[in-house]
Order: C-alpha cells, then structure tokens, then sequence
C-alpha cells in the first residue's frame, strides 16, 4: 500500500467543486456545476491557474457525469431545467467574460444559443411555467462610450445606501430591474423601480412574478425588504408584505394562492433566525408558519472547500414544505406540515449545502463531511439516499486525513459549548505539540461537520487545531445566536478563553507554545484577545474589525450592521463603540500579530488593517502586514488560487516561527518561494 502523502497549502490546486445540483422536473436527472482550477494565460502572457466549471449532467439512478458545456474561456454555472424538462438554461462568462444566458435544447442537442448580451450581465434566471420564456435579473447594457473629453471625466456621484458591496465593489447608478427574455426574440426590462430588485419567482399560471426589493428610500441600507408582484402583462406591480425584515426566497403553492417565503421579524435583530412565513397572493399580513422552531433556515456551516452556488429556496408540494436549517453544526432537511417542522436526515447524515427538489419529491443534494469535500447525493421520496459522484475519492485516499474529535465544556456560566480539535499528523502520546485555537467569521455562523483544507494543512504541519463555536453563533438556539448582540469581547471572549483552558488540560498540548487565529468576526476576536491577554505566543488576524467606530461608516454592511450588534449610532455613543474597540487598547498588545486582509474587501475595509498595523508599528511591536489586490472578504474561500495559497503559507511561515521554531521567510524570499511552487506542480 501506497504511503499517505500530507495536506500542502498546493494540494488546493488538485481539489474539484461540485455546486448548485438541479434536478430535472420529472426527477430522471440531474444538472450540476463541476469547478476545478487549471493554468491560464493572461493577455500578457503570464502564466497562472485560475478557476474553470463547466455543466454537468448525471442520471438520477446513477452513472458517469456526462460534461454539457465545453466554453474555451470563462466559467458556466445556474444550471436551471425548464418546466418541461426539454432544454438547459445556464449563465456563462465565456468569450466577454461578462455573464450572460444560455440555452441548450436536450432534444435537439447542439451548441448552446446565446440569449442576451447586456454588458451588466444576468443573474437568477427563471422559467416561466409554459418554458418559452425566463426572467433573470440584470442592470441593464452598459451606456456608451462618450466623446473624448467627456469621457476623461471619471469621477463617481454617489447618492445612495449602500454604495458599495463586498465582491461586486462600488455600485453602478443602474438598479439592478427584472427582465424577460422570449425565446428567440431580444430580452426586455419589466420594472422600473428605483430599487435592486432580487429573487424573481414565477406564479404557476405564468401571469405574475414574486420578487423582491426594498420599499421605502430610508429602508435602503437596512435588511428591510419586501415582497411585491408584478402582473407582467400589465407592468404593474403591488407591494405584499410589511418590510418586517430580510425576505428571501419567494415559493409559490401549488394553487397558486399563496407564497411562502425565508425571513425574520427582526425581533432580536441582526441576531434573528431565518423563519419560514407564509403571505397570501390577495394580499393581508404575512404570518409565521414555523413557530416554535429554534434554528435559522439557511445553511451557515462554514467550508473552505466550496465554490460556487447553493441554492436553499423552498419547495412547496401537497404534502408541505421542504427547506434546509442549521441545527448542531449540521445542516439538515426538513419538511413544513401540520404546523410542524419534521426533520428528515437522520442524525448522522453529511451536512447538507444545497438542494433542488422534482416534482415528485426526488431530492438532489451537495453535502460534505469534515474529511469528505462536497459530494453529489440523490435521495429518494422513501427517504433512502444514495451518494451518485464524489469527485475527491481519490485525492483523499492518497491523502492522510485527520477525524477531527468533538468535545463540548461548559463556559463561565455554565452555558455548554461543542468544539472540535484535529491532532497533529503523526500523533504521539506521550509528546507535546504546538496548537492554534481558530476562531470563525460572523458572528452568526458555525464550524462543524464540513471539510476545511486549511485546518488539515496545519495538522500536517505539526499542529493541534482547535475550533469552536462560543456563543453568538448558529444551530444551538435563537437565545444562543443573540447572545453575543452588543457584547462583541464580553462573554464571547469568555467562551474562548475557556476553550484555551480546557485545552491546556490536554497532556499533549504545550501551553507555552499557543497560537490564536481567526477572520472577520473571527479577526475582531483575535485583535481583542491580545489586546486584554498574553496567554498566546503568537497571533494571525483575518480580514479583521480593529475600530468600531470607523466600521460603522466604511463597511458595506456598517449602518444595519454596525446599529444593531454594537447598539446604536457610533456618535450617539462614542465611548461605547470604543469600549469595545481593539485599537483602544493596541498599547497592551506584545503578542506578534499576523495582519492578512484583502485590498478589496468591502466587508471589513482595509483601513481596519491599516489602522491596526501602523499603530503597531509606531508602538515598535513585532507585526507583519500582508495585502492581496483585486480580493474581496471571501479571499479564503474563493479568492485567486494563488492568493489562496500564500495565504496559508504565510499563516505557516509565522507561526513556524514563532510557536516551532523556524526561520522567518523574507518577504522578497517568500514572494519567489510561492511563484516557484505554482511553476513545480506543473
């Protein structure tokens, strides 16, 4: 038998994604994105790996993917079946690199025909019930081109809220409007309000469109959104709800007399988990169908390891409602009846990602585990469920893969919390081994049962990964979830520390030699640790919050966000945003601190970073600082492949240095270093 070969920070160039699984109507097939990274050049010549998916289609009772699409350039992805099973719709950035829709007709087979060319691209694309026509969402074609002069003019006039987001960067003065395109004619735009409209949903008779979009200018900013209904035939549309809260997801009933929906009422703000609601198409108050249910409708377990889209929007069918929730660090099935939300997975069950459902209740879903990578599953309506493609299997058999082992403490108040730690590879008793307490984003998300490359790359470096969720986080409880709301550094912290103690009960773990890491929230944590204690020997921050303060009006998400989980308006209370500020007390910090963000991170905005390192900088405290252009908040989930990759290597290289020992790289040494591993996998 072939010896294990170790996790590299590299070995994310051999994984391959499958995403968005779409199950045909009459439940015989299923459509999915495959992603995987392979060598591209640039117009320049320059060599380098970048992301690649294509279309793939798989029969339900099992058998070879078969690939759809075969675009030279660019990625396909949104899969979507017509209502009559015949043709493919699916969005493609080939050729322009502008994503734009497609169809492939099952029946005639051929290439696919292009249907739009709008140079804001589309997205969520939808069937019209007779499959003759789709809505999708788009801003519009790009204006053209002025005259020489006036086009020297490049300064952007910004008159909304948000006026940024994170991964699609400053927003175009077009709002994002509903369009339609007939097949074999040229799209059109159908709504013309001065809001982003989203989540278009066809009523089954094919006269109406669910969709949705804010409904008041001062509700901009916020989550507030409403449903509305645009009759197509007549252009008009009609408000259905009350702006409660976030509204995802419109799903009609099969009569069509009503529509069911994803949200909250905002009754613990920010902190709310996502319900099921229910508004009827006459109009009048929408009321709440899952009552009672203590975890969010969504899918919060976090994984490095996924790319691309996972669909959750609810199924409506005569015999209730399917949607998924996050409950104890999984993500499961259940279905809505009686008044009652039944769980459908059993216990043990991977954790799901997303899912579509046919029409006669046969479900297509991703789901992964924490030593296996998103598989492909089909479960049956007997609820027997069968795995049908895992592209890994082989990697991971030739790869030493570590079980992560749960365990569970009791915090200061007795409150319980569930972890996880991987030993180093290797493992010996007897031996003691640095070790990393990882802290996630958030706050209201979760570690679990999902597969995370990072964490199995530092086991095979020789350390002890510890992981958590402390209070604040999903799938234990609405009163778990919001308990960290305007307490960010106080019993969250509290939480932590109690991980790091029970962890130096643990004969093999080396207390002197304990690092601290995490990213976003997690960042925010990492800042605060260090700053309020010295117990860690060194410390790496993630696209980190150092200043409430300024958060508050440089984050896209800082006025909703920043109001509600840090109570209030920053100068309503100045000292109270900067109680719980880290860089208040950057003068405490001696722990050397790793800054890693992302020049294009909207989420948690670089001037976060900048504040904290040139503070500790002129303090003369041992800091590095790492930048990576043209990346986003979600560098380490689907950032540029070699971004990915330096990422991790200069996590390694840091706390080589300061918990095991090693020399640390120059940063014109360590630059060569990562360029050369891309050019030697080759």
């Amino acid at each position: 038998m072939a010896e294990l070969r170790n996790w590299q920070a590299t070995s994310l160039l051999e994984l391959r994604f499958i995403s968005d699984a779409q199950i045909s109507p009459n439940g015989e097939q299923i459509a999915f994105v495959e992603t995987w990274i392979e060598e591209t050049t640039s117009k320049s010549g320059t060599r380098k790996p970048d992301y690649r998916s294509a279309i793939m289609l798989i029969q339900a009772d099992g058998g070879t993917p078969q690939r759809m699409t075969f675009s030279v350039s660019g990625r396909d992805s949104s899969p979507r079946w017509s209502p009559d099973g015949s043709k493919l719709a699916f969005i493609s950035t080939r050729d322009a690199g502008v994503a734009q829709l497609f169809v492939l007709d099952l029946a005639r087979g051929g290439e696919a025909q292009q249907l739009t060319s709008l140079g804001y691209g589309v997205a969520e694309i939808n069937w019209r019930p007779d499959s003759q026509a789709l809505a999708f969402i788009s801003r519009g074609a790009k204006a053209k081109a002025q005259t020489h002069v006036e086009s020297l003019r490049d300064e952007k006039i910004i008159e909304r809220l948000p006026f940024k987001f994170d991964g699609v960067g400053y927003l175009q003065p077009e709002y994002a409007q509903i369009w339609l395109v007939e097949l074999g004619q040229e799209p059109s735009q159908i709504t013309d309000l001065a809001f982003d409209h989203a989540d278009p949903a066809w009523s089954p008779d094919g006269s109406e469109l669910a969709f949705i979009t804010v409904s008041r200018a001062e509700l901009e900013h916020t989550r507030q959104a409403d449903m509305y209904l645009l009759n197509v035939a007549a252009g008009t549309s009609r408000c259905l709800t009350n702006a409660l809260g976030p509204v995802y997801h419109p799903t009609w009933s099969p009569d069509g007399l009503a529509i069911a929906y994803i949200g909250h009422d905002q009754h613990t703000g920010n902190a709310s988990n996502e319900a099921l609601w229910c508004v009827s198409r006459a109009g009048g108050d929408a009321h709440l169908l899952s009552v009672g249910f203590e975890y969010g409708l969504e899918n919060s377990v976090i994984s490095d390891a996924r790319i691309g889209r996972f669909p959750y929007r609810p199924y409506w069918r005569d015999n209730g409602i399917y949607c998924l929730a996050t409950r104890a660090a999984r993500t499961r099935a259940y279905r809505y009846s009686d008044g009652v939300m039944h769980e459908l997975t059993p216990e043990d069950n991977p954790s799901i990602s997303g899912y579509s459902q046919s029409l006669n209740k046969r479900t297509a879903f991703t789901a992964g585990t924490a030593t296996q990578l998103e598989a492909l599953y089909m479960g049956d309506a007997d609820g027997s469920i069968h795995l049908l493609y895992d592209p890994n299997a082989a990697l991971l058999a030739s790869i030493q893969t570590i079980e992560p082992e749960r365990f569970s403490y009791a915090s200061f108040d007795g409150l319980a919390i569930e972890g996880w730690v991987i030993k180093p590879v290797g493992f010996t008793q007897g031996q003691q081994y640095p070790s990393l307490l990882y802290i996630h984003g958030g706050p209201h998300s979760a570690y679990g049962h999902n597969f995370m490359h990072e964490f199995q790359v530092l086991a095979a470096a020789g350390y002890g990964v510890i992981y958590t969720n402390p209070r604040g986080g999903t799938g234990y409880g609405q009163r778990f979830r919001s308990l960290v709301r305007q307490d960010f550094g106080g019993d969250d912290y509290r939480d932590l520390m109690a991980a790091a103690d029970l962890a130096e009960t643990w004969d093999w773990i080396d207390s002197k030699r304990m690092g601290v890491l995490g990213g976003s929230y997690g960042g925010y944590m990492t800042n605060w640790i260090i700053s309020h204690t010295e117990r860690f020997a060194a410390a790496n921050t993630q696209r980190c919050i150092s200043n409430l303060m300024s958060f508050f009006g440089t984050s896209d998400i800082g006025p909703y966000f920043g109001e509600d989980e840090f109570g209030g308006k920053p100068w309503a209370d100045i000292d109270k945003f900067m109680e719980r500020s880290p860089i208040r007390y950057v003068n405490s910090i001696n722990t050397p601190l790793l800054i890693l963000h992302s020049d294009e991170d909207h989420r948690c905005p670089v001037e976060q970073a900048e504040q904290l390192y040139t503070a500790l900088k002129v303090l003369d405290k041992p800091v590095r600082f790492v930048r990576f252009p043209r990346e986003g908040h979600e560098l380490s989930r689907s950032g540029e492949p070699l971004h990915r990759i330096a990422r991790i290597e200069y996590i390694l290289d840091w706390f080589g240095h300061y918990l095991q020992g090693h020399e640390l790289k120059p940063a014109d040494q360590f630059r060569r270093s990562v360029a050369g591993e891309w050019q030697s996998s080759q």
